[in-house]
C-alpha cells in the first residue's frame, strides 16, 4: 500500500486529512445531546438534536430533522415519542449524522424526574406525567408549563399502569374526574367515565359460591323478561331482619308475587 502524505500549506495545516476524516467519523458513531425541535406531523415524526454548547459556536452542532424509532420494524407497533430537551443518544452509521437513528438516553434530564417509579425489585410500573412542554406534547404553543418545552409549575401525575409480580395485583388509575378508561374486546365493553360504568355485552353472568350484595340509593331495571331462580324475599326493613318463606296474605300463603315501584 503507499500512501502519500499531503503538504500541510495546502490543506488547511492537516498533514494527513483522510485520517482527521476517519478520526472524525469514529467519534461521530455515537454522540449525546438533547431534543430540540420535534415535528409530529411528519411520516414518521421526526426530531432535531442538538449537540454541545449552545453558547460555543465552534462545538455546537444543531442536526437536520431526523425520524423517530419505534419498538417495532414491523406488524405490531407501540408508540411513545420523546418531547423537546430529552436527552438522547444517536447512532450514526460511518459517522454520518445526516442519517442518525435517535434513541433514548435512558437517563433522566430534569431534577424533578430523578424519581424511581418503584421502591422494590418485582414491580413493573409506568408513569405517564403532565407534560414539559406548553402544548402538551413536547412541542411548541399553548398555555400550559413554560417556553420550548420547558417545565411548568408543577409535576402532575396523570397515569399510570402498574404490575406486582409478588403479590399479582394490577393497577390502571386514570386521573380523578376527568378522562375515561375503556375495556374492549370479544363483543364488550366496559367503559367508566364521570362517576359512571357502562357494561356493554350480549350476555352478562355473574356467578358468586358465597354471596352477592348491591348497595344503592335506588336500583331500575327494564328487561322483556325477568327471571328469578331461587327465594325472593319482599318487605325487610333491615339487612337483619328474618325473611319468610314465604309471603303471607289475609287469604292465605301468596301463590305469586307482584312488586311494583310506589
Amino acid at each position: 500500500m503507499v500512501k502519500f502524505l499531503r503538504d500541510p500549506a495546502y490543506t488547511g495545516g492537516v498533514a494527513d486529512p483522510e485520517a482527521s476524516d476517519i478520526d472524525r467519523r469514529a467519534q461521530d458513531v455515537v454522540k449525546f445531546g438533547r431534543v430540540k425541535e420535534v415535528d409530529y406531523k411528519r411520516s414518521p415524526p421526526a426530531y432535531r438534536v442538538e449537540l454541545g454548547d449552545p453558547n460555543d459556536e465552534d462545538n455546537y452542532i444543531l442536526t437536520d430533522w431526523l425520524p423517530a424509532t419505534g419498538g417495532r420494524a414491523k406488524g405490531d407497533r407501540e408508540t411513545h415519542y420523546l418531547e423537546v430537551g430529552e436527552k438522547v443518544a444517536l447512532l450514526a452509521e460511518g459517522g454520518e449524522l445526516s442519517t442518525a437513528y435517535v434513541m433514548p438516553a435512558g437517563q433522566y434530564t430534569e431534577q424533578d424526574d430523578e424519581k424511581e417509579t418503584t421502591d422494590k425489585a418485582g414491580v413493573w410500573r409506568k408513569i405517564f406525567s403532565k407534560p414539559k412542554s406548553n402544548d402538551g406534547q413536547g412541542g411548541q404553543g399553548g398555555d400550559q408549563g413554560g417556553q420550548d418545552g420547558q417545565s411548568g409549575d408543577q409535576e402532575e401525575i396523570l397515569g399510570e399502569i402498574s404490575y406486582d409480580r409478588n403479590t399479582g395485583d394490577w393497577l390502571i388509575k386514570g386521573i380523578a374526574n376527568k378522562g375515561s378508561i375503556t375495556l374492549e374486546g370479544s363483543g364488550c365493553s366496559i367503559i367508566m367515565k364521570d362517576g359512571t360504568i357502562t357494561l356493554k355485552a350480549k350476555n352478562v353472568v355473574v356467578e358468586a359460591s358465597e354471596k352477592f350484595e348491591s348497595k344503592t340509593k335506588q336500583s331500575l331495571h327494564t328487561a322483556d323478561a325477568f327471571k328469578t331462580i331461587g327465594s325472593t324475599y319482599l318487605g325487610l326493613e333491615d339487612a337483619g331482619d328474618t325473611p319468610q318463606d314465604k309471603v303471607e296474605t289475609e287469604a292465605g300463603p301468596a301463590k305469586k308475587t307482584f312488586a311494583k315501584v310506589g
